[in-house]
């Protein structure tokens, strides 16, 4: 998944006669300086209340907008309905607001007092009830979110502290690999949503997400870090902390690396053990609105040094834990928690033709192969992955020998496909050639990503992602191996048999196809 492109970093909105000359110039031309992106409307006489095509244009190609809200900054409808979409791109298109209150209060704004006040009931006058319930609204939403006051602030300071702030949220992209197919993930995602109250300013919100590996926890993550960041102040996935951490020290470089992606400082040495680091993430986030991931925590002393408590962080920040142990999670009473579990029949199905067939759905003479495979991988995504690949790199050896001529009769591998399925799964025994062993790569996938004990799949690093689309499972003809009574019947020695038996039917079509040339 790709971040969406925009024309321009920044939109200004500003009242031209309160700050055009001043305030905003010094604004704009010190953001210019750092190379940002910036649109500014040169206009000095606006005529007219709506603002034109172009300009609502701009303001949805742009990554933020800084709304500079000034005394007489309501009077003006057009400022008023520039606000109105601004806010409309904020709720529909994760566009970032960052609102400076020029000499007005953010609480003036929020309950539209003073100037503000009389600015709006005299648009009464001219404007419907439904127009101006809309800019209050918007005056309002806007009024919450975290910004800048000039009151009692030098102005030199402060245009340099926000150049600095805007550089970071502009510059700042995701380093997150979303694969293009994603299966499943919408409802998972919709649900901690409504836990963790997004919108909510004023708590911090810890959410562990919890399950074996390879079942999605860093990919639910993921896809929430990436549709969520621009909304807060400051943000920072951190990767595979069990992977990273493998020394007494090695926790000290995660912490570096947290700090220097949230304050764009690839430069950071100020400490050398752990507890000076935890200190100084307590001290730099305390007073920050922060979006923060930790991707497979393995142990209490990781999380106590990363994040220590809901003191550390500022008001509204959310903070996600990944992690195998649920009871890692236990003796933070106050977080939401989670489970991701396995992937549903159909779930499952749709993941591994996209990565075995390219499409939604097995291909009509592979549909038997499906339902025989996927049931045995526990719907664990990162297996549906490894073996829909391996299935799809098999097929395409076959189709290339096709084409240079080597297998010439028609539907060979559909007849192969079912007739050694058939067989293979009647006479309940595992697949075997002269060299009685299974395809190396297959083999290793199944032993790499199949615990004995309980099938729990080993994830890599990075996990499978998924996405919903409008595919509808259709019932295949082996409908038996979908019946939930299956895992009860099965003994384990009997269900991983049959995994290998299905793992080793990807490889022994190819090789069936080579001695049949040869």
């Amino acid at each position: 998944m790709a971040m969406s492109s925009h024309t321009y970093d920044v939109f200004l909105s500003f009242r031209g006669e309160d700050t055009r000359n001043t305030f905003t110039s010094h604004l704009y031309n010190s953001l210019k300086k750092m190379k940002i992106r910036i649109f500014m409307d040169e206009r000095e006489l606006k005529k007219g209340e709506e603002i034109p095509p172009t300009l609502a244009k701009a303001i949805e190609e742009s990554r933020l907008s800084i709304v500079i809200i000034s005394k007489n900054y309501a009077f003006s409808a057009w400022c008023l309905n520039e606000l109105n979409k601004i806010v409309q791109c904020k709720n529909t298109k994760n566009h970032i607001i960052k609102p400076i209150f020029f000499e007005v209060t953010p609480s003036e704004v929020r309950d539209q007092k003073a100037t503000i006040g009389k600015a709006l009931a005299k648009h009464k006058q001219n404007f419907s009830m439904e127009k101006v319930q809309e800019w209050r609204k918007a005056l309002h939403e806007v009024a919450n979110l975290a910004g800048w006051t000039t009151t009692d602030r030098n102005q030199s300071d402060l245009i340099e502290e926000i150049v600095k702030h805007i550089n970071i949220q502009v510059k700042r992209v995701p380093v997150i690999s979303i694969p293009e197919h994603l299966v499943g993930i919408d409802a998972h995602l919709s649900k901690i949503e409504s836990r963790l109250d997004i919108k909510n300013p004023n708590e911090v919100r810890m959410l562990g997400i919890y399950g074996p590996q390879g079942v999605g926890k860093s990919t639910l993550a993921k896809v929430f870090y990436y549709k969520h960041f621009s909304n807060f102040e400051c943000s920072s996935f951190v990767e595979c902390i069990s992977e990273r951490i493998k020394g007494k020290y090695e926790i000290v470089e995660v912490q570096k690396a947290l700090l220097s992606e949230i304050l764009g400082d690839s430069s950071l040495n100020a400490w050398y053990n752990r507890e000076e680091g935890a200190k100084m993430i307590e001290d730099v986030l305390s007073s920050k609105r922060v979006l923060l991931v930790l991707d497979d925590v393995e142990d209490k002393q990781q999380l106590e040094k990363l994040a220590g408590g809901f003191h550390w962080f500022g008001p509204g920040s959310i903070i996600i834990i990944t992690t195998q142990k649920a009871k890692l999670l236990e003796n933070y009473k106050e977080h939401f928690t989670y489970e991701m579990k396995g992937m549903n029949p159909a779930e499952a199905i749709q993941l591994f033709s996209w990565h075995a067939f390219n499409r939604n759905e097995p291909d009509q003479c592979w549909r038997e192969l499906t339902n025989a495979i996927v049931p045995y991988t526990r719907g664990i995504p990162s297996a549906l992955v490894k073996l829909g690949a391996d299935l799809f790199s098999e097929r395409m050896s076959y189709r290339q020998s096709e084409v240079d001529g080597e297998n010439k009769q028609e539907g060979l591998e559909c007849t192969l496909a079912r007739n050694m399925l058939k067989e293979m799964f009647k006479q309940g025994r595992e697949f075997n050639v002269e060299t009685s062993r299974l395809g190396t790569s297959l083999e290793q996938i199944m032993r790499e990503y199949m615990e004995p004990q309980d099938m729990i799949v080993q994830e890599e690093c990075f996990e499978v992602e998924r996405e919903d689309d409008d595919f509808k499972h259709k019932q295949l003809e082996t409908e038996e191996v979908y019946e939930e009574e299956s895992e009860d019947l099965m003994t384990f020695a009997g269900t991983m048999a049959l995994l290998f038996q299905a793992s080793a039917f990807i490889f022994s079509v190819s090789l069936i196809f080579y001695f049949r040339q040869n």
